[in-house]
């Protein structure tokens, strides 16, 4: 019975996976992060999303963002009542996931970004689930210039509490290359 399940279990999980109806191929030439939200603790917290100096989005949970990007090295980042960073190593035509963990801060919610380990069948479950309930969040450029520069300083602020962080030996977290979805 046992040996039965367990080879029933990868069944499910590429069956699920492969009706996943949001995920989108990446381009030939581009990388494609998903940046996901699964859980409704702290919904009404909005988190901002950055590419360095690029403001990739924001919106409160459970929600999603799908952003395509150059291949390479980058710095992404979230800000709530503090800031949170990944540093990423990215190849074209790969898709990646970043969870973003809601954490209890002392005013409001904490972001917490997680890079996402595809190989992890119950998490990568739990993003196709919310990837397959609704569509990635979207944002206009106007939208994107507006909000850059109300948030000019705290963009600035972000990325020099980054390097202080780097600077004192604090253990960013890793995207490698290779965390890239593998499925269908």
């Amino acid at each position: 019975m046992r040996k039965k399940f367990v080879l029933i279990l990868p069944l499910m999980f590429f069956a699920f996976t492969s009706l996943c109806q949001n995920l989108n191929p990446a381009p030939e030439d581009k990388a494609v992060v998903y940046f996901v939200r699964t859980s409704s603790t702290g919904f009404a917290i909005n988190f901002s999303y950055f590419d360095s100096t690029k403001l990739i989005g924001v919106f409160n949970g459970p929600k999603y963002i799908r952003y395509e990007c150059e291949p390479g090295q980058h710095l992404f980042w979230a800000r709530s009542e503090n800031r949170d960073f990944v540093e990423a190593e990215l190849e074209a035509g790969k898709i990646y996931f970043i969870e973003a963990i809601v954490k209890m801060g002392a005013i409001k919610a904490a972001v917490e970004l997680r890079p996402v380990n595809t190989d992890d069948s119950k998490k990568m479950e739990k993003i196709f689930k919310l990837l397959n309930k609704k569509p990635s969040e979207s944002f206009t450029e106007e939208e994107l210039r507006n909000e850059t520069i109300r948030l000019e300083s705290a963009i600035e602020r972000g990325l020099e509490k980054y390097r202080e962080e780097k600077g004192s030996g604090v253990i960013i977290p890793k995207l490698s290359k290779s965390m890239y979805y593998k499925g269908n």
